[in-house]
């Protein structure tokens, strides 16, 4: 039977998981906590062969970093990254950090499952896409990956010019990107345009 820790934050969620591994004969739930900072000390503890990792977890605590720290601990531990958000950075740094596989919450616990059982036989299971959502009149695919970089900035309050500095560009390519931005979701100022992508969890700055 292999052995399962679950690290999400939100108690229904995990308690979900929690009964419906316990309905099968395939997995056993040996650890079950809301902070990722704990999860290696605890991993280390029980012995788990299989983690169920929240990326956003217990006072701010990133999944993500708990990933790569495991990983690089304990390689043998297989990593599902797991998550009900849609920022566009996720997937790409699931993998930077070394997760075997990656699971939306909105997806169906027998998927779950099968992402699960697909892991443990070492195949690495990923979305090709993440979840589209609407951002404003366009699709959250709409934005190319260098407006996305300034959009992050923009969450942050930069002004242009900090923006420029930080991706190393002219003052104009940023003014330029943002234009587009707001063409493509008609909004009328970059304030709205970063309140809007912030609600929608495209862009989650810390993780």
């Amino acid at each position: 039977m292999v052995k399962v820790m679950i690290v999400e934050d939100q108690p229904m969620v995990r308690l979900a998981m929690e009964q419906y591994l316990a309905s099968g004969k395939c997995y056993q739930t040996v650890a079950s906590i809301s902070n990722a900072a704990m999860a290696e000390a605890v991993c280390r503890k029980c012995g788990a062969d299989l983690i169920l990792m929240d990326i956003c977890t217990e006072e701010d605590e990133s999944g993500l970093a708990a990933a790569k720290k495991i990983k690089k601990a304990l390689p043998w531990v297989k990593i599902v990254m797991i998550t009900s958000m849609v920022e566009f950075g996720f997937l790409e740094k699931a993998k930077e950090a070394g997760a075997d596989s990656f699971w939306y919450k909105d997806a169906t616990p027998e998927e779950l499952l099968a992402v699960m059982d697909r892991t443990m036989e070492g195949e690495s299971v990923y979305p090709d896409t993440t979840p589209e959502v609407m951002v404003g009149t366009a699709k959250s695919c709409e934005f190319t990956r260098a407006e996305i970089e300034v959009l992050r900035l923009v969450v942050e309050g930069k002004s242009y010019k900090r923006i420029a500095e930080n991706l190393e560009i002219s003052h104009e390519t940023v003014k330029w990107h943002i234009s587009n931005m707001l063409r493509k979701t008609n909004f009328d100022s970059k304030t709205k345009l970063a309140v809007a992508v912030t609600q929608k969890n495209l862009i989650i700055n810390g993780f």
